[in-house]
């Protein structure tokens, strides 16, 4: 076991219960306060060199090694939490009533107050500077926390920004951290479509547009983009995922409103999906007689994790949480995460890293899912490879 295990390890009773406390207490996006004062005052105690709060409620700590000056390093997490209502039936489940931390964002932020107290404890052994950065309003597209910070100048002088993401798996892979090369997320966009008809008499349909046929044809056309636009083997996601329309039985609906999501992992992909639903929308208003009204909102970049750092970790992770810790996934990942756009705004080299965390119920319940419930006997291995990775760095 390498000195950083037995570092987390040593700290794990703490950083559960941070984690538990700020499980019990989530916080929406952008209204973070409490936790975002948990985390100054847990800084503060831990002695980095310099805490700022930036954008209300994210915080960002500067800790100095001793050997000197040399490059940066940032390390970043996310604290809020999602309008979900928790039913896990965990005995440190939200006493916020329709908040709960599905995303395992407690979690994040818990181990990043573990990195915290690591590195000060290891200050002698490496020179320049780790940047923490505790992000506030992840889950709130399109005004994401990470865009906001990089317009603040945050990501100035920075070498290389790590992130982490705990995943519900099987319990066989606890503390196992995956991650690939290359694309890893997919991007995220939304699309909404509001098609307006005429209304009228159920027994005169061909007398009033019918808003609701047209929504009909559109969510089958848009499954064309797949096999039709994108290239099979260039995986592409739009669907419509909320509907709204119609009054009764008998009354011709004068208008429908449906919104869905886009997801891609390239940007080619991505434009494409954009470019079909214009066209499918301007197809089937000309055909249904409908007006179609079309919003698209451009929400967070795929993440590219960068060739050069992600052969580094790869090269020192085992060493720090062990090689049987260490999977290199043959897959990216079909979801998205707005730690993309410290990289794709300036170009600083970033890597995204999986940390699978078992299940703690009788199955394995997705993010954003009610019932979601990981183990904590993953944090530690969290912990030891971003501190570890962050000190490797720094050395190289």
């Amino acid at each position: 076991m390498s000195k950083y295990l037995d570092m987390a390890n040593a700290i794990m009773d703490e950083i559960v219960d941070i984690r538990r406390h700020i499980h019990r207490h989530p916080e929406l996006s952008r209204k973070e306060f409490e936790t975002s004062k948990l985390v100054q005052d847990k800084l503060k105690e831990f002695g980095v060199d310099t805490i700022e709060v930036l954008a209300d409620t994210a915080v960002v700590a500067t800790i100095r090694g001793k050997k000197g000056d040399g490059k940066c390093i940032a390390l970043r997490c996310d604290m809020d939490a999602l309008p979900v209502q928790e039913e896990t039936g965990l005995p440190y489940a939200s006493v916020n009533p329709g908040v709960m931390h599905a995303c395992g964002h407690d979690i994040h932020t818990a181990m990043m107050l573990g990195n915290a107290k690591m590195l000060c404890e290891l200050r002698d052994e490496f020179a320049g500077t780790v940047k923490l950065i505790f992000q506030h309003a992840e889950e709130y597209m399109p005004q994401d926390g990470s865009k906001e910070l990089v317009r603040l100048r945050l990501m100035d002088g920075v070498d290389a920004i790590l992130g982490m993401h705990n995943f519900p798996t099987e319990n066989d892979k606890i503390g196992v951290i995956g991650f690939k090369a290359g694309g890893f997320t997919t991007s995220a966009d939304e699309f909404s479509f509001t098609i307006h008809g005429t209304g009228g008499h159920g027994s005169l349909p061909h007398k009033a547009p019918d808003p609701i046929l047209a929504a009909a044809e559109m969510i089958m056309l848009f499954q064309q983009v797949q096999s039709r636009e994108v290239a099979p083997t260039d995986a592409a996601i739009f669907m419509m995922n909320k509907i709204e329309g119609g009054k009764a039985p008998n009354i011709i609906s004068d208008r429908v409103y449906m919104i869905g999501n886009a997801r891609a992992f390239t940007k080619e992909a991505r434009q494409k999906i954009e470019e079909h639903a214009y066209r499918v929308a301007q197809a089937v208003e000309a055909l249904s007689h409908c007006k179609i009204e079309v919003n698209a909102t451009h929400g967070y970049d795929s993440v590219y994790n960068d060739d050069a750092l992600t052969d580094f970790l790869f090269s020192v992770l085992p060493d720090i949480i062990g090689k049987d810790h260490v999977e290199q996934f043959k897959q990216p990942m079909n979801f998205s995460e707005d730690f993309s756009f410290y990289s794709t705004l300036t170009g600083v080299p970033e890597v995204l890293m999986i940390l699978q965390a078992g299940h703690f119920l009788d199955d394995v319940y997705s993010l954003h899912n009610s019932h979601c419930a990981v183990r904590e006997e993953a944090m530690p291995y969290g912990m030891a490879a971003m501190t570890g990775a962050a000190v490797a760095f720094l050395n190289k």
